[in-house]
């Protein structure tokens, strides 16, 4: 018996129908599964674009993506797309006013980084990436530092909202009050969120779980951390 089958196979007819719609041909089959594994095929006008590679993991109960086989940039882009809509990971429009920020740290090596990206509608329009010279928080304090950052460009850019897509809990429950700051930089942190004037949306979105702008900010931290 194939281990998670059931999850795979709920997740992959949503995600297939979501692909369909939006004028890809994909489909699997019985054999396409494995136990943490579904293999689907991706079509475009009958021409066979490949295999995307769907994981689930249990532990989380989340779904991460693969699309390492697919070479045609615009089916790519309609892949990722589906996928945003397939975990409700869409992002606010370019005319809704409401910026999207992605954001993570990294620790390696005993350096701390920080990584952000911030985007209007799909456009980049911020990069942000550093080093922590303070590593006792590790990864955790360049997610704070991150936000930081953004808050202070957010400033000096007239950017009066934004919603923040984030891993690391702390993130929103230090200045919604949910959690207690018991470092220098997790009370930096509140203080700065509290005190910027900008109205700010929460979103969780886990890690590694396919979602590409979030990847943008996952590289950036590491990169912060390579300084």
């Amino acid at each position: 018996m194939t281990l998670h089958k059931k999850e795979l196979s709920v997740f992959g007819n949503k995600f297939v129908k979501i692909l369909n719609d939006n004028g890809l041909a994909a489909s699997f089959d019985d054999s396409s599964f494995r136990d943490y594994l579904l293999q689907i095929s991706v079509k475009n006008k009958l021409v066979n674009l490949g295999k995307i590679n769907v994981y689930y993991k249990p532990s989380k109960k989340s779904f991460s993506l693969l699309t390492s086989n697919i070479k045609n940039p615009q089916a790519l882009e309609t892949i990722n797309k589906c996928w945003d809509i397939a975990n409700n990971f869409q992002t606010f429009s370019q005319d809704s006013g409401i910026h999207e920020v992605f954001v993570d740290g990294s620790y390696i090596n005993g350096k701390t980084g920080y990584g952000a990206v911030i985007f209007s509608g799909d456009t980049n329009v911020k990069e942000l990436s550093g080093s922590l010279s303070d590593t006792s928080t590790r990864q955790f304090g360049g997610e704070l530092y991150s936000v930081i950052q953004v808050l202070k460009w957010c400033n000096e850019n007239n950017v009066k909202k934004i919603r923040i897509n984030y891993d690391y809990l702390g993130i929103e429950y230090f200045p919604t009050g949910k959690w207690q700051p018991k470092n220098p930089l997790a009370v930096e942190y509140k203080q700065a969120v509290l005190s910027s004037g900008i109205e700010i949306l929460w979103r969780k979105i886990d890690s590694h779980t396919g979602n590409k702008k979030n990847d943008i900010a996952d590289k950036l931290a590491k990169a912060g951390a390579s300084f």
